[in-house]
């Protein structure tokens, strides 16, 4: 069974009396356990396609089956619901909660889906010793560097071990050196836990070690 199977997806947005078609009959299969990129250009469709996949936002027409359930239906709740129990995310610009820790930030995904909080702590902490910032537990998210915040992001993002996590341009504001660090430890993680990763990107380099890349053009996704 496919992971996540989009069909004919369409999406416009209005913007005053101008409506922008965004996507056109976009189709997309995906099984589990891969690392995939979406390529594109600025306002081609990438993070609207995260947010479609992510249950964000639904398509204007279409069909979305995550998992084998058919999510295009869904009330709000019930995506809600989906979406924080099976679904990661990561974005550029991090989004750590500057009033916690850092310790904190990471169990949180964990405490919110009902886990207790000494058992979220002490699986946050594990994942800081994989990331080598055990030390910087009981630090707020600013005094720490780009490249450590964006770490601390993707276990935020891993911890409650999703089926799918979408990271949004993750190492957009990062240089090349920390980019590949984090680009390297954003797979390995993945790949350790199982997890379908979806990465949106203009970094082609980073590309080259994904199992398979996708460009939108035109509002359809093209394999490369």
């Amino acid at each position: 069974m496919k992971l996540i199977k989009l069909s004919n997806i369409n999406q416009i947005y209005a913007q005053g009396k101008t409506v922008i078609k965004v996507f056109n009959n976009l189709n997309l299969d995906i099984n589990n356990q891969s690392n995939v990129g979406i390529i594109g250009p600025s306002g081609s469709g990438k993070s609207s396609l995260l947010n479609i996949l992510g249950l964000v936002e639904k398509p204007k027409s279409g069909d979305y089956f995550f998992n084998g359930q058919e999510c295009s239906t869904l009330n709000v709740e019930d995506r809600t619901s989906l979406r924080k129990k099976d679904v990661g995310f990561i974005f550029q610009n991090n989004q750590l909660l500057e009033d916690f820790t850092v310790l904190e930030n990471i169990a949180l995904p964990l405490i919110l889906n009902g886990v207790n909080y000494s058992k979220a702590i002490n699986e946050s902490l594990k994942l800081l010793k994989l990331l080598g910032l055990e030390e910087r537990r009981k630090f707020k998210p600013g005094l720490l560097s780009g490249g450590e915040q964006q770490r601390v992001a993707i276990a935020r993002a891993v911890i409650k071990k999703p089926l799918l996590l979408l990271a949004d341009e993750p190492t957009g504001s990062l240089d090349d050196s920390t980019a590949s660090l984090v680009f390297n430890f954003l797979l390995d993680l993945s790949q350790k836990n199982k997890i379908l990763t979806i990465i949106a990107t203009h970094n082609l380099k980073l590309t080259k070690r994904l199992d398979k890349c996708f460009k939108i053009e035109k509002g359809k996704l093209i394999e490369i």
